[in-house]
């Protein structure tokens, strides 16, 4: 089964498993935990005081530069690999299978 063979149904079952994607969810949060901590780091970064507390590295512009990248990283495994629509297909499939099997037992 393609992606091309599938039913209106399936394909909105496909699109909404791949909205809500975890890779997703976790490159969306670190891309802005990221521009958080970066720009706390860019805005502190002729601050002595916090300079001195960290060995005079640049801790906060470091770290949000680093989950800035894994951010993207996150985006660009999900673009290069989606989950496959059969897979989606399938697991729906299952689902509903043992979802009648239980009502057949309750009755």
């Amino acid at each position: 089964m393609s992606e091309k063979n599938l039913t209106s149904e399936q394909e909105a079952l496909v699109k909404s498993t791949r909205r809500f994607d975890l890779r997703r969810i976790l490159g969306a949060l670190f891309v802005v935990y990221g521009l958080i901590v970066g720009i706390t780091g860019f805005v502190t970064v002729g601050s002595t005081d916090e300079l001195e507390r960290t060995g005079g590295i640049a801790i906060n512009l470091w770290t949000g530069g680093a989950m800035l990248v894994v951010g993207i990283l996150f985006f660009v495994w999900d673009r290069l690999s989606p989950v496959p629509a059969e897979d989606i297909v399938k697991s729906d499939e299952q689902v509903e299978a043992e979802r009648a099997e239980g009502e057949a037992k309750v009755d």
